[in-house]
């Protein structure tokens, strides 16, 4: 064999990313191109289109004809999506990738550098920085203690959470955020792929205890470095992402995610605990001239309410 020939081992795809987009035009081609050049080096790409109307699906079809573009006839949410584009997986390791999110070659072989030597970990994440400079979190699973005291008690709540800081040194944890996650197809084999009752948010939440559940291991990378422009529309407007339009979805999820792992008494205590909570804590902010307007607001999104999935 001369040099610089590769076997037939070596030129097949490692990795397989999937793109689910919904409405992703204006976000798309970043991360299109941060993948091209991984792309050039055998990396295959799926982009599943759930049925945009600004011309998202078009747009790829034109800026990236080396994807695999998957049109979608319907809106059927990230879970969903994500498990049409598995259908075309052939490769041992697979990358969800948001669409507003970009990820360049270096920092995705770290990532699967990670993974080839450590064969007991399942799902990997790298450190995600924010535009503004922020970090996304990682750390330990929800559970229906910690939704429903979180109102009194924030600091013990979310005491298992933390940062991944760019350039930290791999460590242990039991969840990592969906918007840039590898996972090893193996493990998705073994335990299922993405739950479809699921509309939006809590997918990864759920995969990632079933992974625990199952044995196998989570980390993230911080040597690996992305960036994602996360709930950038409720940024823009200074809304939480748990208060605008999509508080339809995550709080339906988050119930359905404590029935599921938790069992129906647990899910409905820590739904009507956190409410009873607000409520104190509301009554005690007033009594110091403070209002305490997330109350109002829980009030009007779902309460004790499963996700709906459009025909």
């Amino acid at each position: 064999m001369s040099h610089g020939q590769q076997t037939d081992s070596e030129r097949k795809p490692q990795v397989t990313v999937v793109v689910v987009t919904y409405q992703s035009r204006n976000t798309i081609g970043a991360t299109l191109d941060s993948l091209r050049e991984s792309c050039d080096a055998g990396l295959a790409v799926v982009v599943v289109d759930n049925a945009s109307n600004d011309g998202t699906a078009d747009f790829v079809a034109a800026h990236a004809p080396w994807a695999t573009l998957v049109r979608g006839q319907g809106n059927i949410g990230f879970g969903r999506g994500c498990n049409r584009g598995f259908d075309l997986v052939a490769t041992p390791y697979v990358l969800l990738l948001n669409p507003d999110a970009v990820i360049a070659a270096d920092a995705l072989t770290r990532l699967l550098t990670f993974m080839e030597q450590n064969p007991q970990v399942g799902i990997c994440g790298p450190a995600v920085q924010e535009p503004s400079g922020e970090l996304q979190p990682t750390g330990a699973l929800p559970d229906p203690w910690k939704i429903m005291l979180r109102p009194i008690l924030p600091g013990w709540a979310e005491r298992d959470m933390r940062h991944v800081v760019p350039g930290e040194r791999p460590q242990a944890t039991d969840w990592v955020c969906g918007s840039i996650m590898l996972l090893r197809w193996k493990m998705i084999e073994e335990i299922g792929r993405f739950d479809p009752r699921f509309f939006l948010y809590f997918e990864e939440t759920d995969l990632c205890r079933r992974a625990r559940r199952a044995g196998w291991e989570i980390w993230t990378v911080g040597e690996a470095v992305a960036e994602h422009v996360n709930a950038a529309s409720a940024k823009a407007t200074g809304a939480h992402m748990m208060w605008d339009t999509i508080a339809e979805h995550y709080f339906r999820s988050r119930f359905y995610y404590l029935i599921k792992h938790f069992g129906w008494p647990a899910a409905v205590t820590a739904e009507l605990g956190e409410l009873l909570l607000m409520t104190v804590r509301a009554a005690g902010e007033r009594l110091r001239g403070r209002s305490y307007k997330s109350l109002g607001l829980r009030l009007r999104s779902p309460i004790l309410k499963l996700p709906v999935f459009p025909d």
